[in-house]
């Protein structure tokens, strides 16, 4: 009898194993497992992730200060109470 590969499909590098459920996903990449694990909320010490590739590639740091930031402008609209319009205003 022959195993069957962990990576049976190309175009899908990503594979999650889930011990407890005995059920195996596989996603195209690292976005789309993050998506999965927080939709349904798995622990990481129950499942198993493997990469074909070795280990994910991690998005690269920023260094937040390089990047001067502006204060937020402020709202000119009104709190949001309703204010009543002066007697002046209207016609009779």
């Amino acid at each position: 009898m022959t195993e069957a590969p962990l990576f049976p499909f190309e175009n899908f590098p990503v594979r999650l194993e889930q011990k407890a459920e005995n059920r195996i996903c596989w996603f195209k990449d690292d976005y789309d497992l993050q998506k999965h694990l927080i939709r349904y909320r798995l622990d990481k010490r129950t499942i198993k992730i493997d990469y074909r590739d070795g280990e994910p590639v991690s998005p690269r740091k920023r260094n937040k200060r390089s990047v001067e930031q502006t204060p937020k402008p402020k709202s000119n609209r009104s709190s949001g109470t309703v204010q009543k319009r002066k007697s002046s205003v209207d016609t009779n």
